[in-house]
């Protein structure tokens, strides 16, 4: 119940904060961040309304205000702080943002125009077919904002990634609460997972990878759920949806979308529905086959023409990067997945820079290492439902294909996987065993910096 009055009082405190920095928005002439904010909060209420049950909608509603607010407040504090520090650049934190802030605009005539809708999905010369979804969007508020401010302001676009990181926290709190009983320790967990993780970090610039963590976390609650073709229509739908979002993560979800398959069609007793749920399932992936070809080619020939630059991260001479690739086959590709967890390492570098990496950076290792402990303890592990451990293979799968090139909002999608697995040590071991455990941590976590910087001199 403490917790829960503090979320009231923290809610309405942040929020009045968040409709002060708003006034002072207005104060300078622009009013189309305050009128999109309150359709973005409308927006998520109503969802929040009607997907939810009665008794829990009140709280939903708590935790999407606080969050929306609370990411929004700190997008306004960086905007003006990079803003007042470098007054002739834009205040953008990743090269990623610019480019999506040029989208946003470009498609415009696309959707409003005379230009032809389809070749946002098609033609490769636009440069959009890795994000459409993201860019059509995008574009809305773009439009919206030139009919009430007559420009698209890039505060005006930076409204997204907090709203989307408001809806994720939500759907996470509803997928906890049915693997948790404790309501008190889901509310915790939501509120520890909002405010110490990757989640945070990446809510406040302007990048599409909350939109994808947010369909993850969907398409996670409905894999959770009770079979029934209602949710394999609908994990279909969310998958589908992501493809939009980026090509490589919604083929993703398509694999956990045969895993349900499989494990739905196994509770079947009648053949006939058997065979009516493969001929659905054939039809089905034929028909999205089908759509996302144009855009499947268009990518390939945009890859030939040299057109799309991707930022690969290699490891320099004598980093930490060469050592793991010189380890014996396998054996690298654990160290890497390992190290890919410790990122941002040092996390001392980012205390200056951006505190919220510092502190996913000590956070974020702790949940993995209490993952891990669950996987190796049987009396936890025999916890864990036969959706759980398919979920974890295919989180632990995705690690290890991005081992290469460990980027922590690429693998933040399929973080709360490992963090509900990682709650159940919390959920069920002595309070006083977790600090001891916190606390040898703590003091490593802190001695592999210290060791690191001792090496490096």
């Amino acid at each position: 119940m403490n917790t829960l009055r503090s979320l009231n009082f923290s809610s309405i405190v942040i929020f009045i904060l968040l409709l002060i920095f708003l006034g002072f928005i207005t104060a300078n002439s622009f009013l189309a961040p305050v009128v999109l904010f309150f359709i973005m909060l409308t927006l998520g209420s109503l969802l929040i309304i009607f997907f939810s049950n009665k008794d829990e909608v009140l709280l939903k509603l708590k935790l999407f205000i606080f969050f929306f607010s609370i990411y929004l407040i700190y997008t306004f504090i960086q905007h003006y702080i990079l803003l007042s520090v470098s007054p002739t650049l834009k205040p953008f934190i990743y090269h990623d943002e610019e480019t999506l802030f040029d989208f946003s605009t470009l498609v415009i005539p696309y959707i409003f125009g005379n230009q032809n809708f389809s070749e946002i999905f098609s033609s490769y010369k636009l440069g959009v077919l890795e994000l459409p979804l993201h860019v059509i969007i995008s574009s809305f508020i773009a439009y919206l904002s030139i009919a009430i401010d007559g420009i698209n302001t890039i505060i005006v676009q930076k409204l997204l990634s907090p709203f989307f990181g408001g809806m994720f926290m939500v759907v996470l709190y509803a997928t906890l609460k049915h693997q948790f009983l404790d309501r008190t320790f889901v509310l915790k967990s939501t509120l520890a997972y909002g405010l110490l993780s990757a989640v945070f970090v990446y809510s406040t610039p302007m990048l599409r990878d909350v939109d994808i963590a947010l369909t993850y976390m969907i398409a996670i609650y409905l894999f959770l759920q009770p079979n029934s073709y209602k949710n394999f229509f609908l994990l279909s739908l969310v998958a589908y949806t992501t493809i939009y979002l980026r090509l490589e993560s919604g083929f993703v979800l398509f694999g956990i979308i045969l895993i349900y398959a499989y494990l739905y069609v196994r509770t079947i007793e009648s053949k006939s529905l058997k065979y009516i749920f493969y001929i659905v399932i054939i039809v089905l992936f034929s028909f999205i086959s089908l759509v996302v070809y144009y855009r499947i080619v268009g990518m390939i020939a945009n890859l030939n023409e040299g057109n799309i630059n991707r930022s690969i991260v290699q490891a320099s001479a004598g980093s930490i990067g060469v050592l793991l690739n010189k380890l014996p086959f396998g054996i690298s590709h654990m160290a890497k997945v390992l190290f890919s967890q410790l990122q941002p390492f040092p996390f001392m570098n980012s205390v200056i820079i951006d505190t919220r990496n510092a502190i996913s950076g000590i956070f974020w290792p702790f949940i993995f290492i209490m993952m891990l402990y669950a996987v190796i303890k049987k009396d936890i592990r025999s916890l864990f439902s036969e959706k759980i451990k398919y979920l974890l293979i295919v989180a632990i799968t995705i690690l290890f294909l991005m081992s290469s090139e460990p980027m922590v909002r690429r693998m933040m999608s399929v973080y709360p996987i490992i963090y509900i697995i990682g709650l159940n040590v919390f959920y069920i071991t002595d309070r006083n065993k977790i600090k001891k455990m916190l606390l040898y941590y703590v003091f490593s976590i802190i001695s592999l910096n210290i060791l690191y910087y001792l090496i490096k001199i």
